[in-house]
């Protein structure tokens, strides 16, 4: 690969990456730490596209003595760009997924383990040259330690599809972030690269996967509820379009979370939000894989299962009850939970208004029930 088409390949890759930092500009005000995490591996990237481009500009060229010491500080930084990138990237997915900052604090050090080793080589090299060398002719050589160094910081990537298959087995696919769209083009550039010394398409592959997790990322606003993280109206109304265009058979269970205007009342907004996203964890924690949790409204949620029979429906509404009895022996929040449910089957000649009014029937039928109990009880109460 010449060197003009090496400097085409990186101004290609921070071109994207520039555009990329543009257009995320709104996604970083929301100033959650997974945005901050995304931000810095386009930062990362976008200088190592600059960097390798000048590392092979300097490469063999003896004209001054200082170019030497730039070209080594220049790969030196290149190679602590791959294993923090590499670290960012399971950060980021752990983050994207689990949505939880304080698991991502606690697992956050035990990740880093490898990255700091791999940094603490990096600044040995530059005595010892294990990594890579420059020698007097200013000409850059990957060393054996080299090759150890790029498996471990691709064993970043490797680890990230392990936290994928751990939130897989325990909430079921998340249909918006595909992280293969990052790691392919990553692993396609870093093998051509690893094999195929004088190619430079690495940090354009990275930028590209940039891109393609950046598009994965607008399609989760669209269709995500911010607050529980639960998918929205908008997606069920598109599910139910397909299920109905499809004449597909299909089971749903409203859920509407009782009393929830007495907790707003008695502990505030915040503490009402708070509620909200612990029933959305009981629903995510409580439906089989194939299920698509919703947001309906403020309080009310849906459980959508394709090929979904009404035994299916019954066993997920026992799960649901056995999940809140849980949460209110177990949680030391000041408030407990309710749920009053109600299911329908939508069949191919099933209208969907039809479907989801039967839900809404079926589930008010039971919070009417429970009210009424509430008011006996009430009613029995001395004065």
């Amino acid at each position: 690969m010449n060197l003009q088409a090496i400097i085409t390949t990186n101004c290609i890759g921070f071109a994207l990456l520039i555009i990329l930092l543009i257009s995320s500009h709104l996604v970083r005000q929301r100033q959650q730490l997974s945005d901050n995490m995304f931000t810095a591996m386009i930062i990362l990237t976008a200088s190592a596209c600059i960097t390798e481009m000048l590392t092979f500009i300097f490469d063999g060229n003896t004209s001054y003595a200082w170019i030497r010491t730039l070209n080594m500080a220049g790969t030196s930084w290149l190679y602590l760009v791959n294993v923090l990138d590499s670290y960012l990237w399971c950060i980021y997915v752990e983050l994207r997924l689990y949505h939880d900052v304080q698991r991502t604090r606690r697992r956050g050090p035990f990740i880093g383990i490898p990255m700091l080793m791999a940094v603490i080589a990096v600044i040995l090299n530059c005595s010892y040259q294990f990594l890579f060398s420059i020698n007097e002719q200013n000409v850059y050589q990957r060393e054996i330690g080299g090759y150890i160094y790029y498996t471990l910081t691709t064993g970043y990537l490797f680890y990230s599809l392990v936290i994928r298959w751990q939130y897989n087995r325990k909430f079921g696919k998340d249909r918006f972030f595909p992280i293969y769209m990052f790691i392919a083009p990553i692993i396609l550039g870093a093998t051509a690269q690893f094999f195929i010394y004088g190619i430079s398409i690495g940090w354009c592959c990275t930028a590209i996967g940039l891109v393609s997790i950046y598009m994965s990322l607008q399609n989760e606003l669209s269709y995500i509820d911010p607050l529980t993280k639960l998918y929205n109206r908008n997606y069920l109304d598109h599910m139910l379009n397909h299920i109905s265009r499809k004449e597909i058979t299909a089971g749903g269970i409203m859920i509407d979370l009782d009393y929830f205007k007495s907790i707003n009342d008695q502990y505030g907004h915040t503490v009402g939000d708070e509620a909200l996203v612990e029933a959305a964890r009981i629903i995510r924690l409580s439906i089989p894989e194939k299920a698509l949790p919703v947001r309906f409204a403020g309080d009310e949620f849906i459980i959508l299962i394709r090929n979904g029979e009404e035994e299916t429906l019954l066993q997920i509404e026992e799960t649901l009850r056995e999940g809140v009895k849980n949460f209110n022996q177990t949680s030391q929040k000041p408030y407990q939970l309710s749920f009053s449910l109600g299911h329908s089957v939508h069949h191919p000649e099933t209208l969907t208004d039809a479907f989801l009014n039967e839900m809404d029937h079926h589930m008010y039928e039971e919070k009417n029930k429970k009210h009424c109990r509430s008011s006996r009880n009430t009613a029995k109460m001395p004065a």
